[in-house]
């Protein structure tokens, strides 16, 4: 029998990062007021099945199967399940035709819903209750739903009926609002690592400390998908390592993360996005890389803050982690993260996954201030400190210049006036307009279209005239889809609200010496060429 399986928890105590919901049900069942209907949601793995068995057990066990008066009044008192009795038996090996398991993916229509109506009347067979655990139900029709609600509002009093989902907020508020709801959180480190050393205890099967916590980081807070990593691993042999656990789950090491961390916190574009290539071409998992990288980030913020709950990492590690936190401040360090949490949420609208990640890391490495960029090349402070006065020097003639080409032009634009010409709408207007505006223009289109706000993130304004903006584009396959009519005229008309103007979009692709990682200034103290920045696009879509 499969591990996650055999070792399946049989009562609430052993539930695995729950304890409150373990206090919260076993109150109810020591009490005898059982609900008629619960909801269990959270993420994959955290038990949610499991508890349902339980309490399923708890409800239909042998040992409370009798009254008692408290109070004057006559009630039955439950607790936990005694998994010895006929009914808790037949439960567990899955032979008692009480407890009825559905699984809405597979039954999602109003017709197994109507059928459900009906069963529900009749009585237990052997059973006090009988027990409906509806699996993922947030995968039934509208018409399934309203099928259940009136059998979930007033049920016959021999039926407990149990929801869970992975995906609560797809759930239709009148269903909810007649369950009691259970919110199930990840597991944490500490509690499934101690699951995992006593299930490898229990098997006699050596695993180091290093293998736990690698297990534990393949297992994102997931009981189930722990025990199934040990289970798969110990068919190989029954001594683990942590190398081991990177070998089959495809996983980056410390080592490998400080190293991309690294990478990117000194600006190397090129070496990042190779190491980047080297995880994707060995079968690695770009999503998981992401929050490997972000968990990372996440220590060296709470080092940063000196918090101390680092302290179960290893010394090596934390003078790793110390020496990144050096190589940023708090704002890059926030940005970094914020850029990896959007690529990996777009992993799903790129044909290729790792298209994000890279896209974060140009946009980041783009973003560094000269200060930082001078420092991380090797320049000393003040050699540094020469560059950003050399930029802010650069941006204010460019201001001045602005000023006075703006004056020149109202002159002209008044000369033309008084000689009855007329002018071509916003000759002599800048980008700063639409730039100033761009975050904004970015929050109205995000709700109306959240794969076209992706695509327009990887796109760069270049000219503007007051009527017509125009946007250079990365990638002919993102051209050809902004250019569709529909979301052509979609833009335009946000945009017009934006800026209060009337506005039309216009999309060319970017010439070879403008292909650049986007920056929100103009400055060219990093400058990646166009040639080597082309090829780098060249190679991850030629894959």
């Amino acid at each position: 029998m499969v591990f996650y399986r055999k070792y399946r928890p049989q009562k609430l105590a052993d539930l695995v990062g729950q304890e409150e919901i373990s206090k919260n049900l076993l109150s109810q069942l020591e009490s005898g007021k059982i609900g008629h209907g619960y909801l269990f949601y959270g993420p994959r793995g955290t038990g949610k099945t499991s508890t349902a068995r339980i309490l399923a057990k708890a409800i239909n066990c042998e040992k409370y199967n009798k009254p008692e008066t408290r109070d004057k009044k006559q009630i039955t008192v439950y607790g936990e399940p005694c998994n010895r009795c006929i009914n808790c038996v037949s439960i567990t090996d899955g032979s008692c035709l009480d407890l009825i398991e559905i699984d809405a993916a597979s039954n999602r229509g109003i017709d197994e819903m109507r059928d459900l109506r009906e069963k529900v009347k009749l009585s237990p067979v052997s059973c006090p209750f009988k027990v409906y655990i509806i699996d993922e139900v947030h995968m039934l029709t509208n018409e399934a739903f309203n099928a259940l609600l009136k059998t979930l509002e007033e049920p016959p009093s021999h039926v407990v009926f149990i929801l869970a989902t992975t995906e609560f907020n797809k759930l239709p508020p009148t269903i909810v609002s007649r369950l009691q709801k259970f919110n199930f959180s990840r597991a944490g480190r500490e509690g499934i690592a101690k699951a995992v050393s006593k299930i490898a205890k229990e098997e006699g099967i050596k695993i180091d400390k290093g293998g736990i916590e690698a297990i534990v980081d393949v297992a994102d807070g997931s009981y189930r998908d722990a025990v199934s990593c040990l289970d798969q691993l110990s068919s190989n042999s029954s001594e683990i390592s942590e190398k081991d656990v990177i070998e089959l789950s495809r996983i980056s090491g410390f080592g490998v993360l400080s190293k991309f961390i690294g990478l990117v916190a000194e600006g190397k574009l090129n070496e990042s996005v190779m190491l980047v290539e080297e995880i994707v071409s060995g079968g690695g998992d770009v999503s998981l890389f992401i929050k490997q990288n972000i968990l990372l980030l996440e220590k060296i913020l709470l080092f940063k803050l000196a918090i101390q709950n680092l302290k179960d990492e290893p010394e090596e590690n934390l003078e790793t982690i110390r020496q990144l936190a050096g190589a940023f401040s708090f704002e890059r360090l926030q940005l970094l993260i914020r850029l990896l949490l959007i690529s990996e949420s777009e992993i799903r609208i790129y044909p290729l996954p790792h298209i994000p990640l890279v896209l974060a890391i140009c946009k980041y490495i783009g973003e560094v201030v000269p200060e930082e960029v001078g420092t991380l090349n090797g320049l000393n402070s003040e050699q540094a400190k020469g560059l950003k006065v050399q930029k802010e020097n650069t941006e204010a003639v460019g201001v001045e210049d602005k000023v006075e080409e703006k004056e020149d032009d109202s002159k002209s634009k008044k000369s033309q006036k008084t000689n009855n010409t007329k002018v071509k709408p916003g000759v002599g207007e800048s980008l700063s307009e639409v730039e100033k505006n761009w975050g904004e223009f970015l929050n109205r289109v995000r709700p109306v279209n959240a794969h076209v706000v992706a695509l327009l993130r990887a796109t760069r304004p270049s000219e503007y005239d007051g009527e017509n903006l125009t946007l250079e584009v990365f990638y002919r396959f993102h051209k050809d889809k902004l250019e569709e009519p529909k979301i052509l005229k979609m833009l335009d008309t946000i945009m017009e609200e934006t800026i209060g103007k009337k506005v039309r979009l216009r999309f060319m692709l970017a010439k070879k010496e403008s292909l650049r990682p986007l920056t929100v200034n103009r400055s060219n103290v990093i400058d990646v060429k166009g040639e080597e920045l082309e090829k780098i696009a060249q190679e991850i879509f030629s894959k």
